[in-house]
């Protein structure tokens, strides 16, 4: 959390010492308004209010922003599904939960305080309470409060929020003018300028009576029209009209927008009003709610509730007179206002934009970003009269020295060259300084220099007062040798900012992100993540052997870094020094003892490659062990350049299953190793010696030499160059910066001085003994504001890299000797996908098709496909052979993955060299699969069935799909072949009995679902026969994913969508035991069933005699024999019922009621579905028959804290309560039961089924913290997955029968999420994990 301090423009710039004697509040309140602050507030109001990072941020940047009040969560009755904050983000803003979180006033509340607040006994906060409860906290005492209106605008007001979202407003109450029972939120309105938008105030209120109250406090209060014309009535919350007109009217959220930004500039105090009808089909007709209201109103008056238990009374009357449909009109109304103050906050947010004339701009793209430091430097040559005999400074004394000032930083220093080698403005910095002298110079200079500093942050004193601009001094003897430097780089490790970061990536889209090891441990991570969150290639810059480490920092705490092929960071270009630091580094805090580690390291085959380490670089190198560290730090850094100094670089990278210098002669030499396993990302390691490009004798100063070498090869990948083509340029940029003064190729003196090599470690990293950084301290040199003359080495770059006046990539990168485009990508860097829409194989001739690969190179340095030679002994056929079968075939080997026409004959995407028989084989198989048989070739087969729209899963491609749009009843796409045609989709394995040991599970990682749903996966669900998979979401979104791990091109393709209209789908499941239909519903009262063979949809939304007890139909579960259907009631009257109907007629033929406080938590069929367990919330079990209509027995959960969730699975369990031999039983506090039903029952002599009332479990699961949300048996009943969605990666395995949980899975490294939903495969081969963020992962269970 941060504070912040925001001005607001005012006309009267005098008012703030007017009203120094006034209330705090008023201070407060005058300060923002005033141009002139307030001496000591503001400094006393950043000491007592904070206000999110987050919030900060878009504050800063002018991004919309929107208030939310939290008594809607603390006090409000609408449950906890609001997802307000996921409103605001969806439309564009930033939204701000503001409240008092232990006694501190608080502007954007995390999820997690929200919680905090609601479960601490919170008190409900009005201006009056703010400083009471402050106070409070100050003394010691930490009390919660959630803000009403009233207090949430004063609290906005203070952060600089101009938009406020909220429900109904308060007002006078009817009989008013007698109690003066008016509510606060209206004089607050008259006093706080502050747009709030909301459904009018309270219906049950006096509402022309509040108008007037509003219009003598100077408050604007506008309707808005919905498409109606002339003057419209003010709404009455429940009702969108209220039969009293409204003062003013508006159309739309632009001229809301321009009436918000006109009070502020005038300087208008007062609040805007701004009313919002509810959506037309959710109202409810007004006389019907003005009875209601009155019947409410009268028994308040006969009870006594008066004063603040008033509205909470009538609220409650007013729900229960309408049977709840108040509070489902509530929701709605608070979800369309907060959508609607989102909108004018970002219409308010682009007319500020485009008006302004502050600092606040809006970020274009960019193709490089650079994170890093920007530093003022000192350079102290030394002068002494003895400095020829003796060139090194006296310690202990003053020394005469020549002292000059420099702009630096690593980060600068690259961008600098990226931008010059680019020489457009697509490079940007984003970087820290202080409000001090030092950040204005900075300013000045990289402003005089052309570079974009709309991403420099700027700390002020006021909110950061340790903040200083960074400096290195440098003190260097008499041939200009680094002596020692002292560096002040705190403002880079005390600072952190990560949701700006994330903000600025996101904005600037950068195709390459550079982060230098400037920043702290947390921060670099924070970086990297934010580049892969927006798809942004990573390069890290060590900067320094100390510095360097910080990628490899301990990750406590901290997200895991990535291995390749998805790996977090892309390219790295350490020195040697740096590189043997890294690794170091990775190996004390046991990155090399990650399995993910261990598999990439296998697959590159490296054993004994002491040799051909020797002979790529030389001995010298391998015994320093530059190229054995550079392997092992490859897992994690797909693509490494070690800079060697006067030896030039060594690149090191990963190549691709694919990579044609796989096969590539002219790369052999270059291949270190190949990929012998059947690793599906690892080709092979590719590594490569530049020489230097020049061995420079006149150096002039080694500072910013890797820097530029840096930027020179980012602004080239960047523009898609390849990578191995750029390390010679790069070189040639870094040696201009050897014989340059300042830390980029520019001027460089006369006079020569020592040569610097850049592998030593003195010289190449002045940062290795001063601890600021590697390859880039800059010397004495007056800094210069105005932009310098390009001198004739600067202009002799600029041609090399640019051409006269030619395209960057034609001139900078192009190379006469180059490969085709396949052979110019290399590894992760700079790569593209390749080219796969070749011609089809029918206008290919039989020549051109027959084209072996017999390892040649053609002329230009292409791969070259020829009849392989057949020697004449050969050349002898069988008599009695077919002319078309060659008997050379089968030694012949051809590669599918080089040559872009035959591609499409492979089976999977990994697959590349075959025989010349399959070949011949899969050529004929294709060739029919265009041109079919003719009908007098084919045998007859019957009258052609006609043809008809179908789903894509009918179709003999199951990649391709087409979405289905269900409203209400209707039809979906059929499956109809799906359904008929089995062999299309079975996967060719029979069930093979396995049995797990416990402690240890052999558990891999299969292909993701490609599709990601756009909200949180509610279900997850097996076909019982076929391999395709079921997933839903709230999006109104349902998937059919074929279950094809090795499927091209694209794994697990996806067969068929059904988007749900305006029904958020909750739950769907197949219908067993066929699966032939899908039944699925949402928060709504209806269910649908879908026919998957002739694509019926049907809606079922009437159950006669039970229709109010059944208010949402989506806590439903089907039984496994396919006759019911249960459902659990809305209503807790008497414990909680469950509904049972009829699969077939959808009939209503029981009910189950248990007596249960708090209602039922959940029920699990019996695996017969012959009857089934009930869960209640108290921790009540009932063990139910469908037979006798009644409960066989009621059991109690031993130690039940609030029963969450419950399953059953297993087999071989008693017969009379199902066969099931499990039940597990999860609560709210986190702890899981899982009893033997054959240990519940108890011995009888009379028959009669008896079950221990309190029995015992068999374990008790206590891995997880957080209410239990989801437990699921594998279907051969040895595995018991439990998890909960409440926190991240919060999912265990336990074996059966030993009930012990598995101990090596999952780790931290396995990518979970919150997890919404768990099932496992009808061969109990698979496992499938949802997630809040739509993602759904496979793990493959083996023996």
């Amino acid at each position: 959390m941060v504070f912040l301090r925001r001005c607001w423009p005012s006309a009267r710039t005098l008012h703030g010492y007017t009203y120094q004697r006034l209330s705090l509040g008023r201070i407060y309140r005058r300060s923002f308004s005033s141009q002139i602050p307030i001496p000591g507030n503001l400094a006393a109001l950043k000491s007592i209010l904070k206000i999110s990072e987050e919030v900060t941020d878009a504050l800063a940047t002018n991004k919309p922003v929107v208030a939310l009040e939290s008594t809607i969560y603390t006090h409000g009755a609408l449950g906890d599904d609001l997802d307000l904050e996921g409103v605001v983000r969806r439309n564009g803003g930033v939204p701000a939960v503001v409240g008092i979180l232990g006694g501190v006033p608080t502007v954007g509340l995390l999820p997690e305080e929200v919680a905090r607040m609601v479960e601490g006994s919170p008190k409900k906060v009005s201006r009056r309470d703010i400083a009471y409860l402050v106070g409070m906290g100050i003394c010691g005492k930490k009390i919660h409060g959630g803000t009403t209106i009233a207090g949430t605008m004063v609290l906005a007001r203070l952060a600089g929020i101009r938009v406020f979202g909220t429900g109904g407003l308060g007002g006078v109450h009817r009989g008013g003018h007698e109690s003066f029972d008016i509510s606060a939120d209206l004089t607050e309105l008259g006093r706080t300028r502050m747009a709030v938008i909301s459904s009018g105030c309270k219906g049950f209120l006096d509402i022309p009576r509040t108008l007037e109250y509003l219009e003598t406090q100077g408050v604007l209060v506008s309707t808005f029209a919905d498409g109606r014309t002339g003057s419209v009535d003010f709404p009455a919350f429940w009702a969108r009209d209220s039969g009293v007109r409204s003062p003013a009217t508006i159309h739309d959220e632009e001229q809301a927008a321009a009436t918000i930004l006109a009070q502020e500039r005038l300087g208008i105090e007062s609040g805007l009003l701004f009313a919002n009808p509810i959506p037309e089909e959710f109202s409810i007709a007004r006389n019907e709610m003005d009875a209601i209201i009155a019947q409410a109103i009268d028994e308040s008056t006969q009870q006594g509730a008066l004063g603040n238990e008033n509205t909470p009374f009538i609220l409650k009357r007013i729900r229960e007179l309408t049977d709840g449909r108040s509070v489902l009109v509530n929701k709605v109304l608070v979800r369309a206002n907060v959508e609607r103050a989102t909108k004018i906050a970002v219409a308010l947010s682009q007319l500020v934009a485009g008006d302004s004339t502050s600092s606040n701009k809006v970020i274009s793209s960019a193709n490089v970003l650079v994170a890093g430091s920007v530093a003022v430097d000192l350079s102290c040559n030394y002068v002494g009269e003895d400095s020829s005999e003796h060139p090194a400074p006296h310690l202990h004394t003053s020394n005469q020295s020549h002292i000059g000032q420099s702009i630096g930083g690593v980060g600068r220093n690259v961008a600098l060259a990226a931008q010059k080698a680019m020489h457009n403005s697509k490079v940007r910095l984003c970087s820290m300084i202080g409000d001090d002298l030092a950040g204005s110079t900075i300013l000045s200079s990289l402003q005089a220099s052309g570079m974009d500093t709309s991403c420099i942050r700027r700390l002020s004193h006021e909110q950061y007062p340790t903040s200083r601009t960074a400096q290195y001094v440098a003190v260097n003897d008499a041939n200009k040798n680094l002596v020692f430097g002292m560096a002040d780089m705190d403002i880079f490790t005390t600072h952190s900012f990560p949701e700006y970061w994330n903000s600025t990536v996101k904005t600037s889209e950068p195709k390459w992100l550079v982060v230098d090891g400037n920043w702290a441990d947390r921060d670099i991570r924070a970086w990297i993540q934010a580049g892969k969150q927006n798809r942004a290639e990573v390069a890290f810059e060590p900067v320094s052997q100390e510095k360097s480490t910080r990628l490899f920092c301990s990750e406590k705490g901290l997200e895991s870094l990535g291995v390749f092929p998805k790996s977090s960071v892309n390219l790295a270009t350490p020195n040697q020094y740096e590189l043997a630091a890294m690794h170091a580094a990775a190996h004390r805090h046991e990155y090399f003892d990650d399995p993910r580690w261990w598999e990439i390291i296998d697959a590159f085959g490296m054993r004994g490659a002491r040799n051909r380490f020797v002979k790529l670089t030389s001995a010298s190198m391998a015994d320093a062990g530059i190229p054995q560290q550079a392997i092992q730090l490859l897992p994690y850094i797909p693509t490494i350049i070690t800079k060697l100094g006067s030896n030039g670089a060594l690149l090191t990278t990963i190549l691709g299953k694919d990579d044609p210098r796989l096969l590539d002669p002219a790369y052999e030499k270059f291949i270190l190793s190949r990929c012998l396993s059947n690793h599906p990302a690892v080709g092979g390691v590719y590594m490569r010696l530049f020489p230097a490009a020049e061995q420079v004798e006149d150096v002039v100063s080694v500072n910013g030499v890797g820097d530029t070498f840096l930027g020179v090869l980012i602004a080239g990948v960047s523009q898609g160059a390849n990578i191995e083509k750029l390390i010679n340029l790069a070189q040639k940029g870094a040696i201009l910066t050897l014989r340059s003064s300042q830390s980029s190729f520019t001027m460089p003196p006369d006079r020569p001085i020592d040569t610097m090599e850049d592998d030593d470690p003195m010289t190449s990293s002045s940062e290795e003994e001063s601890g600021f950084a590697s390859d880039d301290e800059m010397v004495a040199q007056t800094r210069q504001a105005q932009i310098i003359d390009k001198d004739s080495d600067e202009e002799e770059l600029e041609r090399f890299v640019l051409g006269d006046t030619a395209n960057f990539r034609e001139n900078l990168f192009r190379d006469e000797s180059r490969t085709d485009d396949a052979n110019a990508r290399f590894g992760e860097v700079g790569n593209q996908e390749d080219d796969e829409s070749g011609s089809d194989l029918e206008d290919i001739d039989d020549a051109e098709l027959f084209a072996f690969d017999v390892g040649g190179t053609a002329p230009g340095g292409k791969k070259e496909l020829t009849m392989a030679p057949v020697a004449k002994n050969q050349q002898i056929v069988e008599k009695n052979t077919p002319a078309w079968e060659d008997s050379d075939d089968e030694r012949l080997t051809i590669s599918l993955a080089n040559a872009t026409q035959l591609r499409k004959l492979r089976i999977s995407e990994a697959e590349d060299v075959i025989s010349g028989t399959e070949y011949t084989t899969r050529l004929r198989q294709q060739f029919l699969r265009l041109n079919p048989l003719p009908e007098w070739a084919r045998e007859a087969e019957g009258r052609p069935a006609k043809r008809r729209r179908r789903s894509s899963a009918a179709a003999s491609d199951s990649d391709v799909s087409d979405d289905a749009s269900v409203d209400g009843e209707g039809a979906a796409l059929p499956l109809d072949k799906f359904l008929r045609d089995a062999s299309a989709l079975k996967d060719g394995t029979t069930q093979v009995g396995k049995k797990l040991r416990p402690e240890v599970i052999d558990i891999q990682r299969s292909r993701d679902i490609p599709d990601t749903h756009k909200d949180e996966v509610t279900s997850l669900a097996f076909h019982p026969e076929y391999p395709v998979l079921l997933s839903s979401s709230i999006s109104s979104i349902m998937h059919l994913h074929h279950l094809a791990p090795t499927a091209h091109p694209t794994p697990n393709p996806l067969l068929t969508s059904v988007q749900v209209k305006q029904v958020p789908v909750r739950r769907a499941e197949f219908l067993y035991p066929a699966g032939d239909k899908i039944f699925f519903a949402g928060r709504r009262k209806y269910i649908h069933s879908w026919d998957l063979p002739t694509g019926t949809i049907q809606k079922t939304n009437k159950m006669q005699g039970h229709r109010l007890e059944q208010k949402t139909w989506e806590r439903f579960k089907l039984s496994p024999c396919g006759q019911y259907i249960g459902l659990i009631a809305s209503t807790r009257k008497g414990g909680g019922i469950i509904n049972i109907l009829n699969v077939n007629t959808m009939q209503w033929i029981a009910a189950a009621r248990l007596d249960s406080r708090g209602g039922i938590a959940d029920f699990s069929w019996w695996s017969n579905g012959h009857g089934l367990t009930i869960l209640g919330r108290g921790g009540q079990v009932g063990e139910w028959s469908m037979a006798s209509r009644r409960f066989l027995a009621i059991w109690n959960d031993e130690g039940s804290n609030g029963g969450t969730v419950m399953e059953l699975g297993g087999g071989n369990g008693p017969v009379l309560i199902g066969g099931d031999r499990w039940v597990a039983v999860g609560s709210n506090s986190g702890v899981t039961n899982i009893y033997d039903r054959q240990d519940l029952i108890l011995a009888s002599s009379d028959g009669e089924l008896e079950i221990k009332e309190r029995p015992e479990p068999t374990r008790r699961f206590m891995q997880l913290t957080t209410p239990v949300t989801k437990l699921a048996f594998s279907p051969d009943g040895q595995l018991l997955a439990f998890a909960s969605k409440h926190k991240k990666d919060a999912l265990r395995l336990a074996h059966l029968p030993s009930c012990t949980v598995y101990r090596n899975w999952p780790t931290e490294q396995t990518p979970l999420g919150r997890i919404s939903d768990v099932a496992f495969g009808r061969k109990s081969d698979l496992l499938a994990v949802g997630n809040d963020a739509g993602k759904i992962r496979l793990w493959e269970i083996r023996n």
